[in-house]
């Protein structure tokens, strides 16, 4: 498949019977939604498994999606609302305690200081430390803030990918930036890390 074909003719050729042009959308974006998803729900597994329902959610509505906007605005979209609905869930039903252990190291950890363990070990705490924060915003704030910090994405898209005005995206950045510095400020001021 040519990847210099554009996502909204991939979907056309789908509609229109090819299969293998699902397989290259969910070629080009599976890592991305994953590692927004990962970032998010701050769990590989539940990550996996979330990325596996986007995809799948993807594929029945395919059929019928009209280019209203972007493709891969879309596609946020459903991940940044099933995303919603973990946490919702979670809120529901907590965690024990013991579980927290499961939890793998996210992207938010450097990959290239593996041979200095020291540092290893800093950037992990970093990264524990930075998802605890991330997990004391409201939902709505932790996606603008996961779509807007770490996506990339710009204010508009984040906005069309939440299905909220500019301005309220504008606003939950704001307040989430302004939540997680008062957090994190007393642990970075108190630790060596």
């Amino acid at each position: 498949m040519d990847s210099f074909i554009d996502d909204e003719t991939l979907v056309a050729q789908f509609q229109a019977g090819q299969q293998d042009a699902f397989d290259e959308l969910m070629r080009r974006y599976k890592s991305k939604i994953f590692a927004y998803l990962q970032r998010s729900v701050g769990n590989y597994e539940d990550a996996e498994d979330l990325t596996i329902d986007v995809f799948v959610k993807v594929y029945r509505a395919l059929d019928t999606w009209q280019p209203k906007a972007k493709f891969s605005t879309w596609l946020y979209k459903i991940a940044a609302n099933l995303a919603i609905d973990h946490h919702r869930a979670k809120a529901r039903n907590p965690i024990r305690p013991w579980d927290d252990d499961e939890i793998p190291e996210s992207r938010l950890v450097a990959t290239d200081l593996a041979s200095n363990p020291v540092k290893t070990l800093e950037e992990k705490e970093r990264g524990r430390i930075i998802r605890e924060a991330l997990e004391q915003l409201s939902p709505q704030q932790k996606a603008v803030f996961m779509l807007c910090r770490y996506e990339g994405l710009p204010i508009k898209e984040a906005a069309e990918t939440l299905g909220i005005a500019e301005g309220t995206v504008k606003i939950h950045l704001h307040r989430a930036t302004k939540r997680l510095q008062e957090i994190l400020r007393p642990l970075w001021e108190n630790r060596d890390i």
